[in-house]
């Protein structure tokens, strides 16, 4: 079963279903066919991480300078001035000038020589300009100023905007560099049994799993911007797998066609033709098993065999949302029932029962996070449905990803044994691990 893949969405983005991937030639044998892995350059990666820290800086100073001017204009004591126009306030404009130039020079090649539209967030230093603009000219007072409207209607707004420009460009450059510095697996050979935790989830999840934090409400005027200071510089999935590392590393497999592999759990890549037995293998020999809830007959099917062929305990889902989590859990229930009717003996046993998963609880989870909970299991099969983050512990968008899940998940982790290098996925062994809160 073939699908295309496109270089900015799956279109049906499963986990499981590995055919979305580089094409191989009609005369090749299907054994011939080899994943295609990312090409990966340590010195641009250097490169990128090393350019973060001064953009960010200069983004910084933008947004600084904008809060300063915006205020200095707007307070009362503040408008008449002896020297409203400093030089330094219009050599920083200069700046955000040539930021805009560049920018805009960039999104231009994208488009025209890379033929790469530009993502929805590429306009959000256009549609932060123009809330500040609004904003500034409707409440800005006029009477007795001898500030310029251009002073303050165009040029607060025109640095702020290239801070935020800056300030996500920096962010968004090291992520790129740790994608070039990033460990892939080469072989599942290369996996010890027991020594990593295995992430599967729909290929369609990645980009919002691999996506950096936002500022969840953005008020208007430059001071808006500060809360971007704050924001932290992982993914979604790099605080996944900080999480999940007391208990194992955590690994993937990568959607075959990337051109680099995404950042938080180490990448393996598989033939187009040839995954289900090595996924069934990785299941087997993995310490635990996290599977994200998502679309696609092939994330159905990693979960029956997860199922099928480990004990309840080392399973756990993580859950996006109520409507993508119940439209799951109806499908789940058919296939597992399906599945352990017609399911003869095999090596893991002669027969075994579909577990039930637990319907979604009646009330929300406070806060703006793509991950809302997680479904575990005890010994005998009986399910749990736990919800992420909420109330006070939001209190800040610095790793709010991994605060959440780390207070959710962390009772549901300390049951499972300490891993340590060489030890079995069914080793019982318990200890106590360190967490940081």
């Amino acid at each position: 079963m073939l699908r295309k893949n496109t270089e900015n969405e799956d279109t049906d983005g499963c986990d499981g279903d590995r055919s979305a991937q580089a094409s191989r030639p009609p005369d090749a044998p299907v054994g011939a066919v080899r994943p295609a892995v990312p090409r990966q350059s340590a010195v641009w990666g250097r490169f990128l991480t090393v350019s973060a820290w001064p953009t960010g800086a200069v983004g910084a100073f933008l947004a600084v300078a904008a809060v300063h001017r915006w205020q200095e204009t707007r307070l009362a004591e503040g408008v008449l001035l002896a020297d409203p126009h400093p030089k330094w306030w219009y050599l920083t404009a200069a700046l955000a000038g040539v930021v805009v130039v560049g920018t805009v020079l960039v999104l231009i090649c994208r488009r025209v020589i890379l033929r790469r539209p530009p993502a929805r967030r590429a306009f959000v230093p256009a549609r932060l300009f123009l809330a500040i603009a609004a904003f500034d000219s409707i409440s800005r007072t006029t009477d007795g100023s001898s500030v310029p409207w251009w002073d303050f209607d165009l040029l607060v707004p025109l640095v702020s905007a290239s801070g935020y420009t800056l300030l996500a460009g920096a962010r968004q450059l090291a992520v790129l560099g740790r994608q070039h510095l990033s460990d892939t697996i080469q072989s599942p050979k290369d996996l010890q049994s027991g020594s990593y935790s295995l992430y599967l989830r729909s290929f369609e999840d990645d980009l919002p799993r691999t996506a950096l934090e936002e500022t969840e409400y953005r008020a208007p005027g430059p001071g808006a911007l500060l809360p971007d200071l704050n924001l932290s510089g992982r993914t979604e999935e790099e605080q996944l797998a900080e999480v999940l590392k007391p208990v194992a590393p955590m690994v993937a497999v990568g959607r075959p066609g990337e051109r680099l592999p995404l950042v938080g759990a180490r990448r393996l890549y598989l033939p187009i033709d040839d995954w289900q037995d090595t996924v069934r293998d990785l299941m087997l020999r993995a310490r635990l098993v996290v599977i994200a809830v998502g679309p696609g007959l092939g994330l159905l099917w990693e979960l029956t065999e997860a199922v099928r062929l480990l004990p309840a305990q080392r399973l756990m889902l993580l859950v996006p949302g109520r409507e993508t989590y119940e439209r799951f859990r109806a499908a789940t229930a058919t296939v597992l029932n399906e599945a352990a009717g017609r399911s003869p003996g095999d090596e893991v046993g002669d027969s075994w029962s579909p577990l039930a998963l637990p319907p979604y609880p009646e009330a929300e989870p406070a806060g703006g996070l793509s991950l809302k909970g997680a479904v575990y299991f005890d010994d005998d099969g009986s399910p749990h449905f736990v919800f992420f983050g909420g109330g006070k512990d939001r209190d800040g968008h610095r790793d709010r990803v991994l605060v959440s899940v780390r207070k959710g998940l962390g009772p549901i982790l300390d049951r499972l044994p300490v891993w340590e290098p060489g030890c079995r996925p069914d080793d019982s062994s318990s200890g106590e691990r360190e967490r940081k809160v």
